[in-house]
C-alpha cells in the first residue's frame, strides 16, 4: 500500500513538472515571437545612440528572463522604485552578431533596452 501511494505521488509530481515545463516553454516562445522585431529595433537604436561601433545585426538567439541586473537594487530594498525592474519585469535578451560581442536586455513591460558589451 505504501508503494502505491509513493508511486501516485511521484506520478503527480511528474505531471505537474511536465505541465509547468510545457507552459513555460510555450510562453517563452510566444513572447519571443511577439516582441523580437520591436526589441531588435530598440536595441539597434540604443547601441547606435551610445556609439558602440561594430555592433552588427541582433541575432535570432533570444531568451526570456525575469528581472535584469541593470538596476543595482538589493533584494530587501523593496521600497526602491527600480525594484520591479530588477526582480519582476520580463526581459528579452538578444546578442549581437557583429565584430563586438554585445548583449541587449529589452524590458517588455516598459519598452526600454539596455545594451552591454561583453
Amino acid at each position: 500500500m505504501r508503494f502505491i501511494v509513493i508511486a501516485f505521488a511521484a506520478l503527480a509530481c511528474l505531471k505537474v513538472w511536465t505541465q509547468d515545463k510545457l507552459y513555460r516553454s510555450a510562453m517563452s516562445a510566444a513572447l519571443i515571437d511577439a516582441y523580437r522585431e520591436r526589441a531588435q529595433q530598440v536595441c539597434s537604436r540604443e547601441s547606435a545612440k551610445h556609439g558602440t561601433p561594430g555592433s552588427g545585426p541582433w541575432t535570432s538567439a533570444a531568451e526570456i528572463t525575469v528581472g535584469s541586473n541593470v538596476a543595482s537594487v538589493m533584494l530587501w530594498d523593496y521600497d526602491n522604485p527600480l525594484w520591479d525592474v530588477r526582480y519582476r519585469h520580463p526581459h528579452l535578451v538578444l546578442t549581437s552578431g557583429g565584430a563586438r560581442s554585445l548583449t541587449c536586455s529589452y524590458d517588455l513591460k516598459v519598452g526600454v533596452a539596455f545594451v552591454k558589451a561583453l
